[in-house]
């Protein structure tokens, strides 16, 4: 690598850096304070369990700040090498914003960028397809690990509980693991009615080897009812009710928290998904394929806009920069909403976003060629 590039690729990489860690901590501070309350409060989780938490957010959130962190520092690293003509020196050297000049062996000025940019976008590639479908799925089963070391925690008064499947639980009052006033009720699905329960005194017991939380309903008023006929009611004396926290566990059905070589198992495997899940599981691959090209795009875009700016209007140049970052995650954000189409609309508008944003670029460079 030549000096000029590496000189240009180490204020890159170092700028690229504290964008990344400043955008990553933000992000993390978000999901942390929605997150707090679950974890903390309402399940009463130790302080290892918010620590995983925190560990298995970071992949979501580089995601995100990497492509930030990146186009930030293409954005200040080449606008102030052309505010302080350091551009305009290496051009009279005999460098090219683009090409190679004939005859001269001297490189691109973009080089550098457009390096970084691809091996960013590696990097966002493997976080997208493996790391990052992994956390989501450790994240799902947090609160579930929570249970499990305290179990009892998972039921307190004044909170309507809907973390157990086909449950929704509310308690009036508890003192130790005595409930007064419990009130259950169990959605219909294809099996069985719905089911309403209301117990006046509930006491609690929980099974660490088999991991099930059972309910002990002294004196239960239950009550069922059938779609399209009457309410049925009846009073037992006790009525155990037991909850699997490892059945809690499994895997559910989602895109997003399968790697790709899940992703592919499971298109190949007949019957495991439906005709909605098949598109989704489909679609998924193109999309974090054209996520991952965010950085290659962003130093393609970021390098002549930070050109094309001039001293006295910079800021500007870096706002539209930002601006135009925004309304490229907008448009993944809008083409994803299409991928319940059974078309060929979502692979289309899935490399939308960097098809046009590509072609800008290539605009803003042949605009840039004789700037400095």
């Amino acid at each position: 690598m030549k000096i000029l590039d590496r000189y240009i690729a180490r204020q890159l990489l170092g700028v690229t850096a504290l964008g990344v860690m400043a955008l990553s901590a933000l992000l993390l501070l978000g999901n942390l304070f929605k997150e707090l309350r679950p974890l903390l409060v309402e399940n009463k989780a130790p302080i290892s369990i918010v620590l995983e938490f925190i560990f298995q957010v970071i992949p979501f959130s580089l995601m995100f700040s990497i492509p930030w962190g990146f186009l930030t520092a293409v954005l200040l690293v080449y606008g102030r090498l052309a505010s302080d003509n350091e551009l305009t020196s290496m051009r009279m050297s005999g460098m090219s914003l683009w090409r190679d000049t004939p005859g001269m062996g001297v490189g691109r000025l973009s080089a550098p960028a457009i390096a970084i940019g691809i091996a960013l976008s590696g990097l966002c590639y493997w976080i997208n397809i493996d790391i990052a479908p992994r956390a989501k799925q450790s994240i799902s089963e947090l609160l579930i690990k929570a249970a499990s070391i305290n179990p009892k925690g998972l039921l307190n008064e004044g909170q309507a509980i809907t973390k157990f499947d086909n449950l929704e639980i509310y308690i009036d009052k508890r003192a130790d693991d005595v409930i007064h006033g419990m009130h259950i009720y169990q959605k219909a699905d294809e099996k069985s009615p719905s089911v309403a329960m209301h117990s006046e005194r509930v006491t609690m017991d929980f099974s660490p080897e088999k991991k099930i939380l059972t309910l002990n309903l002294i004196n239960p008023l239950i009550t069922t009812q059938e779609e399209g006929s009457i309410s049925q009611s009846v009073t037992m004396d006790e009525m155990p009710l037991s909850i699997n926290l490892d059945k809690s566990r499994s895997r559910r059905i989602k895109a997003n928290r399968f790697t790709n070589r899940e992703i592919r198992e499971a298109l190949d495997t007949p019957g495991y998904l439906d005709k909605k899940q098949t598109t989704e599981f489909a679609t998924e691959l193109p999309r974090r394929a054209s996520f991952s090209l965010a950085c290659i795009v962003f130093a393609l875009i970021g390098v002549p806009l930070a050109i094309n700016t001039r001293r006295k209007d910079t800021s500007t140049g870096f706002a539209l920069g930002i601006l135009i970052a925004s309304l490229y995650f907008l448009a993944l954000i809008f083409a994803d909403l299409s991928r319940k189409n059974d078309t060929m609309l979502p692979y289309i508008l899935l490399w939308l976003p960097n098809i046009i944003t590509v072609a800008v670029a290539l605009h803003l460079h042949k605009r840039a060629r004789h700037k400095g």
